[in-house]
């Protein structure tokens, strides 16, 4: 399971201080962006740029059980549960020193960008995401 930590800063928050939700989406989207070229071998650049692919989610839940709160550190844990002909699903589960803070499950489909079309996953990524999926 890849794992990252991030720190809640002032940009995150509401006027109370507590994580405002979609910079907490923003910030579970960066655990994914991070999760990418670990995974995948190649970064969201490398990806677009270079083989003018595209990654972007198509669907997207989240579930709140605490609130998150200025200067804490929130660690992501970004599994994959499922891999399918174009697509993967990804479960994100966010804690603070072992506390469970908010979930979120994703589905990601692989895109050539110049038609906006789903592709099948290459070779070298599906040997790698098959690696990593249980």
């Amino acid at each position: 399971m890849f794992t990252v930590t991030y720190p809640l800063r002032f940009a995150h928050c509401d006027p109370a201080g507590i994580a405002f939700y979609p910079r907490c989406l923003e910030l579970c989207d960066a655990a994914v962006e991070d999760w990418t070229p670990a995974i995948l071998g190649d970064d969201r650049s490398a990806m677009h740029l270079g083989r003018g692919l595209g990654l972007p989610t198509v669907s997207l839940s989240a579930d709140f059980t605490a609130p998150s709160r200025l200067g804490d550190r929130l660690d992501f844990a970004v599994a994959l549960t499922r891999i399918g002909r174009s697509s993967i699903d990804l479960t994100v589960t966010i804690t603070c020193a072992g506390a469970p803070r908010f979930a979120v499950r994703l589905t990601q489909v692989l895109i050539e960008l110049k038609t906006g079309t789903s592709i099948s996953w290459p070779a070298d990524y599906r040997d790698r995401l098959e690696l990593e999926c249980p």
